[in-house]
């Protein structure tokens, strides 16, 4: 009986989820246009005097911006009908030509009036949601800055969150996974932004519960936080909401308890992945409903991009350069002689020092999770090997959960379970 409760209530948990989710959608959609005309021509004229990918720093692929899928979804929101609301909001359509690139192609339609002949269906785009109400009183440099208040506010928030209740050890890997990922170039982006502002976010009330002993929905949490991962996000770094914020309750469970709790870190991984593939599942069949077409063709295809594609490379390099790639970003591998010094430093000290200093009698279970946890982001770029090996240079962010992983791995392994993982009390 308490059984069929609760499948019920994540029942209805879900598709209320789905219900708000779609109604924020129209709500955004029946904005007049007029009512965000100025700032949109205003941030159209920007990304158009701006590169696709635009390096920060010369010569460092991992400070790339993606203004083209920026440009994208600037476009969607602009030519949602407030006349068609749901309709609009269910094709996701922009203005696009073979002959011009996306910044462009942009600024002629907001300039132009020229009206959406590309679909986008296959994402949410719930990120328009947020950024065309927004768009009534800022432009996106507006809003760049906006999203980095946010991400510097939450990251505090949680920094202080994990000092107050002397979680030291994950402050300093959540602060190393912050740095090594180049973080600060992820609020110049909207398509980097949404995942670390729900992975922040999720890691703040998750740690909170934790440490009140009060994570009884654990699945329900994690179910939700993986439906508006896949509302939000633009397939950028989409497994930080699950890792960052599952890597923190299991430090705390094994400071409590002495040992991580396998039947919560499983609830958790098996209830996002229900939620961020469910959701996925319900905008192609809402869109199918909706607009009284077959969307198959749309998904397939984008499936088949995504997890094969043909750049006219070897299949092994393909998979090896998925992976190889992503490693190469990190930071300060791509910063100079100095940079790749620096990184070899760290690894080779790593290895020493695990090696010489390397404990006897460790929890070998908790060992094997944080490893398989840290791997998690590499099987994830072999998997959907095209999509990790050609946009790299933002894929890369994902490894912030292996930093964090490994982390905890060499600490156990060095100085054992009594790694301030007992609370004094």
């Amino acid at each position: 009986m308490r059984a069929g409760l609760n499948v019920l209530k994540y029942i209805a948990v879900f598709i209320m989820t789905v219900a708000a989710a779609t109604a924020l959608l129209v709500a955004a959609a029946l904005i007049p246009r007029d009512a965000i005309r100025n700032n949109m021509t205003e941030s159209a004229e920007f990304l158009k005097d701006g590169e696709l990918f635009g390096e920060k720093i010369k010569g460092v692929d991992g400070s790339k911006i993606d203004c083209y899928a920026d440009s994208i979804l600037l476009g969607i929101a602009y030519q949602y009908d407030s006349g068609h609301p749901l309709e609009s909001v269910m094709k996701s359509a922009y203005y696009y030509t073979e002959y011009q690139n996306e910044n462009v192609n942009l600024y002629d339609a907001v300039t132009g009036e020229y009206e959406a002949n590309q679909q986008y269906m296959r994402y949410w785009h719930g990120s328009i949601a947020v950024v065309r109400p927004l768009m009534m009183f800022f432009n996106i440099q507006q809003i760049y800055i906006i999203n980095a208040v946010i991400i510097a506010g939450l990251t505090a928030w949680l920094m202080v969150i994990l000092i107050r209740n002397k979680a030291y050890l994950p402050a300093v890997a959540a602060a190393c996974g912050l740095i090594l990922t180049s973080s600060w170039y992820v609020p110049m982006s909207l398509e980097y932004t949404w995942t670390y502002i729900i992975m922040l976010f999720a890691s703040c009330i998750g740690t909170l519960r934790a440490f009140k002993g009060n994570m009884r929905d654990t699945g329900l949490f994690f179910m939700i936080t993986g439906m508006i991962t896949s509302y939000m996000d633009f397939l950028t770094t989409e497994t930080l909401t699950l890792l960052v914020p599952l890597l923190l309750i299991i430090w705390i469970d094994i400071r409590n308890k002495g040992h991580a709790d396998v039947k919560k870190i499983l609830k958790s991984v098996l209830f996002w992945s229900i939620g961020y593939i469910g959701m996925w599942l319900m905008k192609w069949g809402l869109a199918a409903v909706i607009l009284r077409e077959n969307v198959m063709p749309y998904i397939t295809g984008h499936v088949r991009e995504r997890l094969g594609g043909d750049i006219g490379i070897a299949p092994w390099r393909y998979y090896v350069g998925a992976v190889t790639r992503n490693i190469r970003h990190l930071f300060p591998w791509e910063y100079g002689p100095a940079g790749i010094a620096g990184g070899v430093f760290i690894i080779l000290g790593a290895i020493y020092t695990g090696y010489v200093y390397k404990r006897k009698n460790i929890n070998k279970c908790n060992i094997y999770i944080y490893l398989i946890l840290a791997i998690i982001p590499y099987i994830r770029y072999i998997v959907l090997h095209n999509h990790s090996y050609v946009h790299s240079f933002f894929t890369y962010r994902a490894q912030m959960a292996t930093i964090m992983a490994g982390g905890f791995f060499f600490v156990v392994l060095i100085v054992g379970e009594t790694a301030g993982f007992r609370h004094n009390t």
